[in-house]
């Protein structure tokens, strides 16, 4: 096998872990909780069933088929990096594959319920700053994770020349079969 196809098999399945923890995570939520809520530990962390609408705390409310899109483009766009762009750096391409996950898996909430199924309650937040965050769930998580690796990468990782087109793309026959 080349690292090549090596590394689009991991890739692929570090996506679908990413994918499949948050709807898993959402399916069992809903299932054992839809009714209600508990209370995980007092003051820090709860679980509360909720449905999502919108995006991030509510903005864009209704407007399905414009997250749908946007959602989509997205997922194009990072695909396509990915695919076109095989030597990007380890750092930058697993932020990449977690955003994706996370998208991934709230689009298929969208396509499916017409709604983003979100549980995870940050009491903590509140206790101890008096802000009242909004719900999430596993794919935001994975979202803002891998915003987070990525401005690391942007800060401690990257390097002049990381993204030039002398790396190769697969169109271009620029990575090798070893």
């Amino acid at each position: 096998m080349t690292k090549t196809v090596k590394k689009i098999l991991i890739e692929i399945a570090v996506l679908l872990a990413v994918f499949i923890t948050d709807i898993a995570s959402k399916y069992l939520v809903f299932y054992l909780f839809e009714d209600g809520g508990v209370t995980v530990i007092e003051g820090v962390f709860s679980i509360e069933c909720a449905r999502n609408f919108g995006a991030s705390f509510g903005i864009f409310s209704g407007s399905k088929t414009l997250l749908i899109v946007l959602t989509f483009v997205e997922c194009a766009v990072f695909v396509f990096v990915l695919l076109f762009r095989p030597n990007t750096p380890h750092m930058f391409r697993f932020s990449m594959l977690l955003i994706l996950g996370g998208a991934i898996g709230n689009l298929f909430d969208r396509l499916v319920f017409g709604y983003v199924r979100d549980f995870i309650c940050y009491d903590f937040l509140y206790t101890i700053f008096k802000i009242d965050f909004a719900i999430g769930n596993v794919a935001d998580i994975y979202l803002v994770l891998g915003v987070f690796v990525l401005i690391m990468y942007i800060f401690f990782g990257y390097k002049e020349g990381d993204f030039s087109k002398s790396k190769g793309t697969l169109l271009r026959g620029g990575v090798n079969a070893d």
